[in-house]
């Protein structure tokens, strides 16, 4: 009589567990990667999961890894959560491996779009941060050279305070953009080295958005832009500091119960309502695009993921992301308070394409910026 040699009931349990893991995580990823697709007013949770796609991607891999020593058909498991979720990890991370190399004429017939909030030109890392002799964030904007400049947080350009803005600094921007706006009090400005005109948006009261349009001749094409910085989540110094404790682990148990009761009741609550509201905001920014109709640009700080509800309202079915269309891997553009997203937005349509674009890898603000090239379709 042969008995059951006693290795292989623990081998089942560990298979069963692994079945079960690598399901759970396929499922969550699917349900992250089109939590962008359910309106936050009805379906919050599914907007919050929607934030939390690069962790379960990262938690896919580690399976993948642990898989190949337990049961390398569980591989499959993971694989086919990422090929249903595939749209929207394209977003997340698109894979266009090699930029092309224009052409003299292809570069005529382009223009490069810099998108910014400059967090009133201070400076994140400290007024007395180490080796800046003059402002960091004015240094990018005209090293640069872009033709058109997207600001959000604008301010007075003040040298006699403590952010070290230089009368030269001012002088090359004055001379690199013959074409300026700026409102104070919206805390907007656009730079351009070619003409625009402002125009004026009709915004409903309850949607709470400062939005400036303008429409601008970009090598004798009409385009139209919108800059936008929609609603953030409005978290107190206290909110940042329970957030970055809910990071670390907890010593207790008590402590850990204490911490996620406060989370649920600040952060979430305040999560979710800003959600709500910036539903309300894109709803908003897409009846303008839908009236005006042609080419169009909406950039600027969105406060949220690139494939969240607010962003695909915008979009729309004719509207491209060109962080999506040139770029290659995952990027953030916010590195404040621990909060690592993708929040600032390039959104377009029209004739012309975004063949590449990059990340300001400067950090004197709480953003990075975002520099797009555009090409224009060849005339037929």
């Amino acid at each position: 009589m042969r008995f059951p040699t006693p290795h292989k009931p623990v081998k089942s349990t560990i298979l069963a567990l692994g079945v079960g893991l690598n399901l759970a995580v396929a499922m969550l990823t699917v349900f992250s990667a089109y939590g962008g697709t359910f309106n936050p007013e009805e379906r919050v949770i599914a907007s919050m999961a929607a934030m939390v796609l690069p962790l379960l991607l990262l938690a896919g891999i580690v399976l993948c890894v642990v898989n190949l020593l337990v049961d390398k058909r569980l591989i499959l498991v993971i694989a086919a959560g990422w090929i249903i979720s595939l749209p929207s990890i394209l977003v997340f991370s698109p894979l266009h491996f090699w930029k092309p190399a224009l052409t003299e004429q292809q570069k005529k017939d382009s223009f490069t779009f810099l998108t910014y909030n400059v967090l009133h030109f201070w400076d994140f890392r400290g007024e007395d941060y180490p080796g800046v002799e003059q402002n960091e964030t004015l240094d990018y904007i005209i090293s640069t050279n872009a033709d058109i400049v997207n600001l959000q947080e604008y301010d007075v350009l003040d040298t006699k305070g403590p952010w070290k803005i230089k009368e030269a600094q001012i002088d090359s921007l004055s001379a690199l953009y013959p074409y300026q706006y700026t409102d104070l009090d919206l805390k907007y400005a656009l730079l351009s080295k070619y003409p625009f005109e402002k125009i004026e948006l009709e915004v409903h009261p309850k949607a709470k958005l400062a939005m400036l349009g303008f429409r601008l001749n970009i090598q004798g094409h009409e385009i139209h832009l919108i800059n936008v910085h929609l609603k953030s989540i409005g978290l107190t110094p206290e909110d940042k500091t329970l957030y970055k404790e809910a990071l670390e682990m907890p010593a207790t148990k008590s402590e850990l119960k204490r911490e996620l009761k406060e989370v649920k009741s600040q952060l979430l609550t305040k999560l979710s309502e800003a959600f709500k509201i910036r539903t309300l905001q894109a709803r908003t920014v897409r009846n303008i695009v839908d009236s005006i109709r042609g080419p169009f640009i909406v950039a600027g700080d969105f406060n949220d993921i690139p494939d969240c509800y607010a962003v695909r309202t915008i979009k729309g079915k004719d509207m491209h992301d060109a962080y999506a269309d040139a770029a290659f891997g995952p990027t953030i553009t916010y590195h404040g308070d621990k909060f690592y997203f993708r929040i600032d937005q390039i959104l377009y349509r029209g004739p012309f394409k975004a063949v590449d674009i990059e990340r300001g890898d400067i950090s004197s603000s709480d953003h990075n910026p975002l520099l797009a090239t555009f090409l224009f379709d060849p005339v037929k």
